[in-house]
C-alpha cells in the first residue's frame, strides 16, 4: 500500500472512532435524567392535537388554544424521586344542586350525644352456685332407709333425708352412754379430779359425735333413750329441689361420698355470650331484661354479676353472668333465655355512619362549607353504635359534614387532587349570603359558542326588587380529560352593573362542550349569593 492510501486509511479511522465516542457521550448524556428532563422542558404541544410539538410555548396552529408544556416520557422512574406521602392526596369538592340531588348528597350536623347500644343475646338458665348444697357423711356406713327417694323432690331444712348405720358411730355411742354413766357415778365422790375427769370424758364423746354432723336433736335423743343402736338420722341443711341423688337404699357409704345435692332456685344465674366487638359495652352491675319462649309476655330484670376474663377463641365470644330472682321458679335451669343489655358510651360528638369514609389507613369526612363546597378532614372515631360514630378529634360541635355519597365525593376528591385541577375559591365564599338573594344567568347566543359571548346576570334581593351596588364573578370551568391529554380549563369573566340589577359583560369560552358555571355576587365584601349552574358550548 502506497504512503498515500496508509494517510487516507489512519484518517478514516480517527473519524470512526471520533464519531463512536461522541455517540457513546450522546447517548450517556441523554441517559442522564437531569440532561433528560431538560430536554423534555423545551417540548411544548397541544392539548387537542398531541402532534403539535414546538420548542417554546404559543398557540396551536389548528386550533388556536394554548400549547401546555409536555410530559417528560423518559421519567418512568419519576416515582422513585419523589418520597412517600403520608396519605392518600385529597383536594376540596364543589358540586352544584342538580349533582348533589342526583347523587344523593345530603348535609348532617355534629351533635353532641350519649351513644346507647342494645345488645341482645341468647342466655342459658343456670344453677346460682352459690346456692347449691352438697349432703355427704364424715364416717363410713351404710344407708338403711330413705326419706327422699327421688330427683327433682323439694325439701326444707330440717327435713329428714335418710337413716344412716355405721359401726363407727355405734362404738362412739357406747363410749358417751359409757362416760355418762361415770360421770353420774362419781356426781358424789370426794374425789374433785375425779369428778372433772368424769365431765371431760362426757364433752369428747359429745364433740365426737356433733363433729360427724349428727344432728344435735340425734344426741339429745341418746341421752334421754340411753340406748346405741349406731342409727342416725340425716336431716337436709338447706331449702331447695334435688338435683342428684346418687345414693340407694342399703348402699355403702364412704366418708365424703355425695349422697344428696341440693339447689335453690330463689335465684338463678343466666350465662350469655357476647360478641367480642360488643365486650366494651358490657359492665358489671349494668341491668338486663330476660324474656322466654315459654312465658310470653312476662320479663325478669336482674344484674350483671360478673364478666369471665377470657375469650373463647372458637367462636370469638365473652361470657357473662346475670343474676335473676325467681322466686315463682320460672326461671328453670336449662332454659333458652332472651337477654337484652342496655349500655351507654361517654356523651361525645357524634355523626351519621354514612358521614364517615374509612379508607382503612386513615379514617375522614367531608366539611360541609356551603354554596356546595366539600373540604376533606381527617378525624378520629370511638364507638359505632346504632348507625352513628362517636368522633374523638377533628371536628367541632355544629359543624356539617356531607352523608350518604362519601365514596363518590372521595373519589372527585382523589381525582381533583391527582391532577391538581382544584384552586381554592375566594374567600368570600365563606361569609354569610344575604337571605332570599336570587341570581339568573344567560348568554346571548344561548347555548354559548365557542369563543366571546355577551354574558347577563340579574340579582334581585328577597323583596323582588334589583341589587345596584354588587361586584358579579362568573367562572367558567371544563374538568380534565385524561384520556385526551387535556387539562382541566378555566375562564373569568367580571360584569358591569347597568341598572335594576342587571349586570352584563363578556366572557370567552375556549372550548365546545360541557362547561361549569359559578356566579358569586358580593357587596361591601360580604356575599350577596352564588349560584351554580352548566352551559353547552356549541
Amino acid at each position: 500500500m502506497s504512503t498515500s492510501g496508509r494517510r487516507v486509511l489512519l484518517a478514516l479511522l480517527v473519524l470512526a472512532a471520533t464519531g463512536t465516542g461522541l455517540w457513546t457521550l450522546g447517548r450517556s448524556w441523554l441517559r442522564d435524567p437531569r440532561t433528560a428532563s431538560q430536554v423534555h422542558q423545551d417540548i411544548w404541544t397541544c392539548p387537542m392535537h398531541p402532534e403539535i410539538q414546538e420548542h417554546g410555548p404559543g398557540k396551536c396552529p389548528t386550533c388556536g388554544m394554548d400549547l401546555v408544556r409536555a410530559s417528560s416520557p423518559q421519567r418512568s422512574s419519576a416515582a422513585d424521586d419523589v418520597p412517600a406521602a403520608a396519605g392518600t392526596a385529597r383536594a376540596p369538592v364543589q358540586l352544584d344542586t342538580r349533582r348533589r340531588q342526583l347523587l344523593g348528597v345530603r348535609t348532617a350536623r355534629v351533635e353532641k350525644a350519649a351513644l346507647t347500644r342494645s345488645i341482645r343475646v341468647v342466655g342459658i338458665v343456670r344453677y346460682d352456685e352459690t346456692r347449691l348444697s352438697d349432703v355427704n357423711l364424715k364416717l363410713d356406713g351404710w344407708a338403711r332407709r330413705l326419706h327422699v327417694d327421688a330427683t327433682g323432690q323439694a325439701v326444707k331444712r330440717g327435713q329428714p333425708l335418710l337413716e344412716f348405720y355405721s359401726p363407727d358411730l355405734l362404738a362412739t355411742q357406747n363410749e358417751y352412754l359409757l362416760a355418762l354413766s361415770t360421770q353420774e357415778a362419781l356426781a358424789s365422790s370426794q374425789v374433785a379430779d375425779a369428778h372433772m375427769q368424769a365431765e371431760r370424758l362426757v364433752a369428747s364423746a359429745r364433740q365426737r359425735l356433733l363433729l360427724w354432723d349428727l344432728p344435735a336433736s340425734a344426741v339429745t335423743g341418746l341421752e334421754q333413750s340411753r340406748r346405741a343402736d349406731g342409727t342416725v338420722t340425716f336431716v337436709s341443711p338447706v331449702n331447695g329441689y334435688v338435683i342428684e341423688k346418687p345414693v340407694i337404699e342399703g348402699m355403702r357409704v364412704a366418708a365424703g361420698q355425695t349422697l344428696y345435692r341440693i339447689a335453690d332456685l330463689s335465684s338463678v344465674w343466666v350465662e350469655a355470650d357476647v360478641f367480642e366487638a360488643d365486650s366494651p359495652f358490657v359492665k358489671t352491675g349494668a341491668t338486663a331484661v330476660v324474656t322466654l319462649d315459654a312465658w310470653p309476655g312476662e320479663s325478669w330484670r336482674g344484674k350483671a354479676v360478673f364478666i369471665y376474663p377470657f375469650v373463647e377463641e372458637k367462636t370469638r365470644t365473652l361470657r357473662v353472668r346475670f343474676a335473676f330472682p325467681n322466686p315463682a321458679l320460672r326461671l328453670k335451669p336449662g332454659m333458652y333465655a332472651n337477654v337484652e343489655l342496655s349500655s351507654s358510651v361517654q356523651p361525645g360528638l357524634t355523626i351519621p355512619a354514612d358521614a364517615l369514609l374509612d379508607t382503612g389507613v386513615e379514617r375522614l369526612v367531608f366539611i360541609a362549607e356551603g354554596d356546595g363546597y366539600f373540604t376533606p378532614r381527617n378525624v378520629e372515631i370511638g364507638a359505632r353504635v346504632n348507625g352513628r360514630v362517636q368522633i374523638v378529634g377533628g371536628l367541632t360541635e355544629g359543624e356539617e359534614v356531607a352523608a350518604g355519597a362519601s365514596f363518590f365525593l372521595d373519589s372527585e376528591s382523589q381525582l381533583r387532587a391527582a391532577a391538581g385541577l382544584w384552586e381554592r375559591p375566594p374567600d368570600d365564599r365563606r361569609e354569610p349570603a344575604a337571605p332570599g338573594a336570587t341570581i339568573t344567568f344567560h348568554t346571548v347566543p344561548h347555548p354559548p359558542r365557542n369563543g366571546e359571548n355577551e354574558i347577563e346576570v340579574r340579582v334581585t334581593d328577597a323583596s323582588g326588587r334589583g341589587v345596584e351596588d354588587a361586584q358579579l364573578r362568573v367562572v367558567f370551568h371544563m374538568a380534565a380529560m385524561p384520556s385526551m391529554n387535556m387539562p382541566a380549563m378555566t375562564s373569568e369573566a367580571t360584569l358591569s352593573a347597568v341598572g335594576g340589577g342587571i349586570y352584563r359583560g363578556k366572557g370567552i369560552i375556549t372550548m365546545l362542550g360541557r362547561w361549569d358555571v359559578t356566579v358569586t355576587a358580593t357587596r361591601a365584601g360580604a356575599r350577596v349569593g352564588t349560584l351554580q349552574t352548566t352551559v353547552v358550548a356549541r
